[in-house]
């Protein structure tokens, strides 16, 4: 998974080249959010913030965008803290010791 940054600057950033609303207009991704990330599938699905159910002034939650599965949208976390929170290193996942 590539979390974005954030400016406008670098290619990959959220308002750059290839930036959020890229993944919108090039590759048709719904328009519900800020996509932030890109998962292993080489941008087959993506991560967003949906903004659907708080509007442009409240907390909004993350949800996975699969373009393969006619963009279907499943929830993450109600808040990008949450995600962030319940995200663990690699390591951890396959049985090592925790950071």
């Amino acid at each position: 998974m590539r979390i974005c940054g954030i400016g406008f600057t670098k290619p990959h950033s959220l308002c750059g080249d290839t930036g959020s609303n890229f993944w919108m207009a090039e590759w048709g991704d719904p328009d519900i959010g800020v996509y932030f990330a890109d998962c292993p599938s080489a941008g087959h699905d993506m991560l967003c913030l949906d903004y659907r159910a708080c509007g442009p002034q409240g907390e909004p939650s993350v949800v996975h965008v699969d373009q393969d599965l006619d963009y279907a949208i499943t929830p993450v976390a109600p808040t990008f803290e949450a995600f962030v929170r319940g995200l663990e290193s690699e390591h951890a996942i396959r049985g090592g010791a925790t950071c």
